[in-house]
């Protein structure tokens, strides 16, 4: 038997502290039952564990409630420094114990911690006298510490204080002081801070900006900003306008500002002058308890000022403001503290921020606060592994497959660029060569470029070269129609070295325009405007060595002009050496003149698109578009999408017309709706032209909605008429096989998708599958194909059927390989998956940073339910110690989508914050989007009144929409509505109804109730063996009443035979959970010895444990034994009055239950008084008289019972 470990050791909690290990993860879900044996486990050791184990005692929650109990958990973690404890027990002290010198010790203890609150309670302590000698010094101490921790109370008195001081400095620091008050929005701040603008002092007069202030306060509700607008409107004539300021700031019911009204009346200039409205209003303050307000109401007797003078009067209420301010008088001082703390508002500390919170203050249910009692606590949904790894096994529909995975598997089997379908571009004529040129020759025709170079072409003008031979004529050109003319005024520019007429000679000897075609005299043209640093030159230089090269050291020539005019940002020169670098230069015997450079080719080729050269932008579109996306991350795919559509974009607008349509699939791609409706105008117009990837691209848009409204027929045409490709085949397969916009056939759509297998798309691997899975055939093959074939949905869709089929630790494995895989390429599902798996430990140990981290990179990528675990991971303190800030902000984002989160907030706010409105508001959140945890959480929220009036028939209808939900609990309190009649007239057999359909689901509370129910025959018939069975089912459960039932059972023979051993092993169960009366029973038993030990050390010990925790059964056993020691005969015992109330019209029957369920709850006493009054009122009821014999005999031949 474990006892309390004594709680006498005192040491301040640190970081060390938690070394012990943490397993207090069932605890922080809500599972109380569960928690118990861990944090028994470390009670004495670890200060969290005996806080934790306090508060399931105060609020009831899996344990019967026990507050003395609580209380004694509350001290020992308090001793070892846990700060939560401290601030509990310093306010249960003080307003429960009324206890105020061990309230300051608790407080200050806090505020030495840095708790704000404490240091403020401390310095009131200090100011006032309460529970410690008056301290100024000490006082100022603590409020300068709150201060500077953002405590606005603390921050105006310290201003006002040094703004009352006579030294300057002091009053410019009380400035700086005041204006923080200001913006931390105190109403006294505000108002000082007013009157001083008013006045001029310490700021610039501006009286405009001082009733701002003034305003400002008083919107707030604050009486004594008030009373200034009041006194501001006298000043200014305005005597209504006062009058009516006076009168909303007395409707407050500050007492401050009944005194400011007073002093305002004694002003014998003022308009309202009025000594006996004055007398008045000072004696409501002093009647209000104010010491001021006594003191000023004794100098008005003691000078008849407002009344008749009255010497002995003075004297009284002098005596009482003396008393008020008496060291003595805790009362008065708490009072004046609580003044302080609510900045003015109330002489009630319950009212202040320092009332107590929970259970102690805010449930409003008087049936749930007594000891004894068996609070159902708030529910957290809890994944599970089932929802992790649960294997989607459904065709992948064709929508919502990316269409970049379309445009991948239709450009894999489109043939890229061949070294033989390209020729080196050219540079064009001047516009003035090109105009004779196309007068006189039919060259253009002949030198126009392959597709896809159309910007490559001869002429590469803008509209100005299209001018007719009129137009030449006109525009003063005639001097140069004849071609010799134009060589001969190009040849003496040349000579003269313009190195632009050098490359037009030089294009003119290349092409044979008006002389005779000669490639050596151009390349010595070409040479002279190369040296002069002209790039097209030595472009031409180099494309003609290249033309004209027979060995090595012609091409390297080549290659030294295209390299030199490449670096020097010639957009030609680097997509030609992109283009050689590439695949190299090989002769036809054989010989390698050009090395294959793929990574210098690369270079080029980026160098040429980065310059805005059309065809080198299709090209590296083209290349990245082809490469294979398996060793991307999600946004290195988004990235490289987005760069694709870019460069596609830059090679059309540059006239590459087959930058066209894959454009147009990735403007399809894109979010923007522009985008989307010219992807669809352009599909449309290549489709009507018969191209098959076009009509591919429209029958996707329609299917969509993309660009167009969404036409599902219209899509299957158009998909029909795309050919025959992986692509079409998948998507008319997919719908063939579920017959979707298209006729059923299983076996046609199977044949069509395995056309698409055989193309090697994998979500046709995918979907064949999940076929063969649903006609029961061997479907891993296709499943794992498709995964290899770099599809990462067949992956996780692998992983999860491995994980979810069994725990073989290879299968394990294999899963983890695959989420690892996937999840370092930014899959935010792998990611997820593979987090819980390291944060669950399974298949290895346990590995909670890299759990951590890969929860959080899922939950960034925007995965509601990453977040949801990420926020319960910083809820457990998985990593450490609970964060419970950053689980709000996880929980927060994830409550967009996910409803159970919204119940988590709810629950972090109710359990740990005892925030009761933010609770229900976040509970109401979740409820109304159907949440059947959100709906129960908020029922309970009514029954019990948490912050909230008891509404019992609110409470019953949210009971029942969560009951058909199968929320079982919900289900067990229906019937405990229906059974006690609340809000409405009892109706046992509705209650028998819901509580049988409660334990059918194993709720151990219904179970425990069904068994209360046949034992005493309420409702249904009698039944010893039925009772006995449910509470078996019940306390297996962990039910404490269930288990205390049976001990009983046991212990008295009632319905079964005694069996004290069993009734000992089920008191010892519950005596190590600090059950008072178990104990209490078992230190009877070792006294006695009574299952076969006896031990006097041990009875006692366990007494005292009883005692402790608040038996009183046990306290007197133990004042007998001390009795005898000392060789007393006897001992004086209180007489206990039987106290129970009878009510009008209760059965014999339900009186019998009462007491049952009473003892059940460990409450002996109370039971036999109503076993008592059972018999007396209904001596004939035989159950109860028979059980009241069997206990009454039982303690006959008991010694201490």
């Amino acid at each position: 038997m474990k006892a309390l470990v004594p709680w006498v050791c005192l040491f301040v909690a640190s970081a060390s502290q938690h070394a012990f290990a943490d397993d207090f993860s069932a605890y922080r879900l809500g599972n109380y039952n569960k928690a118990i044996e861990p944090l028994m486990n470390q009670s004495g050791k670890n200060a969290v564990a005996d806080y934790y184990l306090g508060r399931i005692y105060l609020y009831g929650y899996g344990q019967l409630k026990n507050t003395q109990l609580a209380m004694r958990y509350f001290t020992q973690s308090a001793q070892k420094g846990y700060l939560p404890a401290i601030q509990i027990l310093a306010k249960y002290t003080l307003l429960h114990e009324k206890d105020p010198q061990q309230a300051f010790a608790w407080f200050k203890k806090a505020a030495d911690a840095g708790d704000v609150d404490a240091q403020m309670f401390t310095a009131a302590a200090y100011m006032y006298g309460v529970g410690v000698k008056r301290n100024s010094d000490a006082a100022t101490r603590y409020y300068i510490n709150a201060a500077k921790n953002g405590n606005s109370i603390a921050q105006f008195t310290l201003a006002a204080n040094f703004i009352d001081s006579r030294n300057s400095a002091n009053k410019k620091l009380g400035l700086i002081w005041l204006n923080k008050a200001v913006n931390n929005g105190n109403t006294q701040a505000i108002t000082r801070l007013g009157q001083l603008y008013l006045e001029g002092k310490l700021v610039d007069k501006d009286e405009k900006k001082g009733e701002e202030l003034l305003n400002q306060a008083a919107a707030q509700g604050f009486a004594p900003a008030m009373v200034a607008l009041g006194e501001l409107a006298l000043q200014n004539n305005q005597k209504e306008q006062a009058l009516k300021w006076f009168t909303q700031a007395t409707n407050q019911h500050n007492d401050e500002a009944y005194l400011d009204l007073a002093h305002i009346y004694l002003q014998t200039k003022s308009p309202v002058y009025d000594p006996k409205t004055a007398f008045m209003w000072t004696l409501k303050a002093a009647q209000d308890g104010l010491p001021q307000g006594k003191r000023e109401l004794a100098a008005m007797y003691q000078k008849g000022i407002g009344v008749d003078a009255d010497p002995n009067l003075a004297k009284q209420w002098l005596n009482q403001a003396n008393q008020d301010e008496s060291s003595k008088n805790q009362e008065a001082a708490l009072a004046q503290a609580a003044l302080w703390l609510s900045n003015g508002t109330t002489d009630k500390l319950e009212q202040t921020d320092f009332q107590m919170k929970g259970i102690l203050s805010a449930w409003q249910n008087p049936t749930v606060l007594g000891d004894f009692a068996y609070n159902q606590a708030p529910q957290l949904k809890r994944v599970m592994r089932q929802s992790i790894f649960k294997p989607q096994f459904e065709l992948v529909q064709p929508n919502d497959v990316p269409i970049t995975s379309y445009y991948d598997a239709i450009l894999n089997k489109t043939p890229g660029f061949q070294a033989n379908q390209w020729t080196y571009p050219l540079y064009p004529l001047d516009q003035q060569l090109s105009a004779l040129d196309r007068i006189n020759t039919p060259i253009y025709a002949q030198i126009n470029q392959p597709v896809p170079y159309i910007d490559a072409n001869y002429y590469d003008y803008d509209d100005n070269s299209q001018a007719s031979v009129i137009d030449l004529w006109t525009q003063g050109w005639q001097a140069q129609l004849n071609y010799m003319c134009m060589f001969n005024h190009l040849y003496f520019k040349a000579i003269l070295g313009d190195a632009q007429s050098q490359f037009q000679i030089g294009q003119m000897f290349q092409y044979g325009i008006g002389v005779a075609q000669s490639d050596s005299s151009a390349i010595i043209f070409y040479q002279n405007a190369a040296q002069q640093q002209h790039l097209g030159a030595e472009y031409n230089l180099g494309i003609l060595y290249l033309q004209h090269a027979k060995d090595k050291q012609d091409y390297q020539l080549a290659l030294n002009d295209l390299t030199d005019a490449a670096f020097k940002g010639n957009k030609k020169s680097q997509y030609v050496l992109a283009r050689i670098l590439s695949q190299g230069i090989t002769g036809p015997d054989g010989t390698v003149y050009i090395q294959p450079n793929q990574e210098q080719a690369t270079s080029m080729l980026y160098l040429a698109a980065a310059n805005n050269y059309g065809p080198a932008e299709y090209e590296l579109a083209d290349n990245l578009a082809r490469q294979n996306d398996s060793g991307l991350s999600v946004n290195g795919r988004q990235h490289k999408i987005a760069m694709i559509r870019q460069l596609y974009q830059g090679a059309a607008e540059r006239g590459v017309s087959q930058a066209l349509l894959p454009l147009t699939f990735y403007n399809a791609m894109d979010q923007d709706k522009q985008r989307q409706a010219h992807a669809f105008l352009v599909a449309k117009e290549q489709a009507a032209t018969g191209d098959e990837n076009a009509a591919l691209l429209l029958g996707l848009l329609y299917d969509r909605g993309i660009g167009v409204k969404a036409d599902p027929g219209q899509a299957i045409t158009w998909y029909q008429q795309a050919g025959q490709n992986a692509v079409s085949d998948f998507i008319l397969g997919t719908y063939t096989a579920e017959g979707k916009g298209i006729a059923k056939d299983k076996q046609k759509g199977i044949a069509q998708l395995q056309q698409s297998v055989d193309d090697k798309f994998s979500y046709a691997d995918f979907n064949m599958a999940v076929l063969e899975k649903q006609s029961k055939e061997d479907f891993l093959p296709n499943l794992i194909r498709s995964y290899k074939l770099g599809n990462s949905h067949a992956g996780i869709v692998l992983a999860d059927y491995y994980l979810a089929e069994n725990s073989d630790p290879q299968k394990m494995q294999e899963a983890k390989q695959i989420y690892t895989g996937l999840a370092a390429k930014g899959d935010q599902y792998a990611q997820l998956k593979l987090a819980f798996m390291l944060e669950k430990g399974l298949g290895a140990e346990p590995n909670l940073a890299d759990a951590q981290r890969w929860y959080t990179a899922s939950a960034e990528q925007g995965n509601p339910l990453a977040q949801y675990l990420l926020a319960q991971f910083y809820q457990l303190g998985e990593s450490g110690e609970p964060d419970y800030s950053l689980a709000k902000q996880w929980y927060q984002k994830a409550a967009t989508a996910l409803p159970e989160a919204s119940v988590a907030l709810g629950f972090i706010d109710e359990t740990v914050n005892d925030n009761y409105a933010q609770a229900l508001k976040d509970y109401e959140q979740a409820a109304a989007k159907g949440d059947a945890l959100g709906v129960y959480n908020l029922a309970l929220m009514y029954l019990y009144g948490k912050g909230t009036p008891v509404n019992y028939q609110k409470a019953r209808d949210l009971f029942v929409q969560a009951a058909t939900q199968q929320v079982h609990e919900a289900m067990n309190q229906l019937g405990a509505i229906y059974f006690n009649g609340l809000g409405q007239s009892r109706d046992t057999q509705q209650a028998l109804s819901w509580y049988q359909k409660a334990a059918a689901l194993g709720n151990a509370n219904a179970l425990y109730q069904l068994g209360l129910l046949s034992e005493t025959g309420v409702t249904t018939k009698l039944d010893f063996n039925s009772a006995l069975k449910y509470y078996q089912q019940s306390a297996d459960k962990g039910n404490e009443k269930a288990m205390l039932a049976l001990a009983r059972m046991y212990h008295y023979g009632l319905g079964v035979e005694k069996n004290p051993k069993m009734a000992a092993s089920l008191y010892e169960k519950l005596a190590v959970r600090q059950n008072a009366y178990a104990q209490y029973q078992l230190g009877t038993y070792y006294l006695e010895g009574t299952a076969g030990e006896r031990s006097v050390s041990k009875g006692k010990q366990l007494l005292q444990q009883a005692s402790d925790n608040g038996c009183m059964q046990a306290r007197k056993v133990l004042q007998r034994l001390e009795a005898q020691t000392q060789a007393r005969v006897s001992f004086i015992e209180p007489v206990l009055m039987n106290n129970v109330t009878v009510t009008a019209g209760q059965t014999a029957d339900f009186m019998y239950l009462e007491a049952v369920n009473e003892w059940n709850q460990g409450d002996e006493i109370l039971s036999r008084m109503i076993l008592q009054r059972l018999g007396t009122q209904y001596p004939n009821f035989a159950p109860a008289k028979r059980t009241f014999d069997q206990l009454n005999q039982a303690r006959r031949v008991s010694i201490y019972g």
